[in-house]
């Protein structure tokens, strides 16, 4: 079985229909199915850093369920195959490796943008304010060095948008930039929606984990990252003489709401201007960012559809009109 390092390594982006498979790859979920015709089946998801595949294990269900461990490493032998327009793996074989014999940085990928240029852009924001409760507030969070470790290199989720090292810090610069546009636009408060923004995912720092795959903690599954984040934000206001209880009030609401409906695990629905328009800020930049990956992850120039994104729900038109391009040319 192949283990990290011993050849040139096949990446789930350079996979193709027909060629047999022989790597290692992380486990991001495994789920035991029933065939039609009666019998389980094994139905896994795995993944590395450039991409995701499902893979199938259809004989030996009973022996390779216990080598498929969400979270773990695993090295497969198998066959690449096109389903349905999709790339799968059906695996004959695989080998659980521990966590020590691989290179994390194979499995989860770094933000295309150096953190320390976005953690620069995250400071000037604060710099940049002009209410001084506020800023003072966020230096006191953001100067602490375990902070800046673990917010420099957290994910922003899993596999929704930014699952990727250094990707909460990108996704908050993101949501913050185009935040601050939208608050001089609609003449809202500036620094309470930077403050939301800078703030609205803070939690994720403790409710996700990196290893081979990003996973929750045990905080980030009994609690999660909305009470989390509120609570310490709220502690830290606390730790602050005379904070304005109406700012206090509103901060916390923006964080409490920016999930923007109960569906969605938003203990509150938006019922301020700067609350909405941190919700739909952070709600824009996730899509966006899901759309834009789902076009370059997969297919050729020549390729008109993206595979179908679970994520986004949907088949994404990859075929982009260029600035200045006039059709029918």
């Amino acid at each position: 079985m192949p283990k990290s390092g011993s050849k040139k390594r096949t990446w789930v982006k350079d996979l193709r229909a027909g060629s047999d498979l022989e790597e290692c790859f992380a486990v991001r979920s495994v789920d035991v199915r029933q065939r039609r015709g009666g019998g389980p089946y094994l139905a896994a998801t795995l993944g590395d850093r450039t991409g995701e595949v499902t893979a199938l294990v259809w004989q030996n269900v009973d022996r390779l369920r216990g080598a498929l461990e969400p979270g773990g490493v695993v090295a497969i032998k198998g066959q690449v195959q096109r389903y349905n327009q999709q790339l799968q793996v059906v695996i004959r074989q695989a080998e659980v490796l521990s966590a020590e014999s691989v290179e994390d940085e194979i499995f989860v990928r770094s933000s295309a943008v150096d953190p320390a240029l976005l953690w620069k852009q995250l400071i000037c924001f604060i710099e940049e304010m002009s209410d001084p409760n506020l800023s003072q507030l966020l230096f006191r969070i953001f100067s602490d060095p375990e902070i800046e470790v673990l917010f420099r290199s957290a994910p922003a989720a899993r596999s929704m948008h930014h699952g990727f090292r250094a990707g909460l810090l990108e996704h908050t610069v993101s949501v913050t930039t185009v935040a601050r546009k939208m608050a001089e636009h609609y003449g809202l408060n500036r620094d309470l929606v930077v403050a939301g923004c800078l703030l609205h995912d803070f939690g994720k720092i403790w409710e996700l984990e990196i290893g081979a795959s990003i996973e929750y903690t045990d905080d980030g599954r009994l609690i999660g990252h909305i009470p989390m984040e509120t609570l310490f934000v709220d502690k830290k206001i606390g730790e602050l003489e005379n904070f304005p209880s109406e700012t206090r009030r509103q901060l916390l609401h923006i964080l409490l709401a920016h999930h923007g409906e109960y569906d969605f695990g938003s203990p509150r629905r938006p019922k301020t201007p700067e609350a909405l328009l941190v919700h739909m800020a952070d709600n824009l930049d996730s899509k966006m960012a899901g759309m834009l990956e789902a076009i370059a992850a997969q297919g050729s120039d020549d390729e008109a559809w993206t595979p179908y994104s679970r994520i986004l729900e949907r088949h994404i038109y990859r075929r982009q009109i260029q600035s200045g391009d006039k059709e029918n040319e």
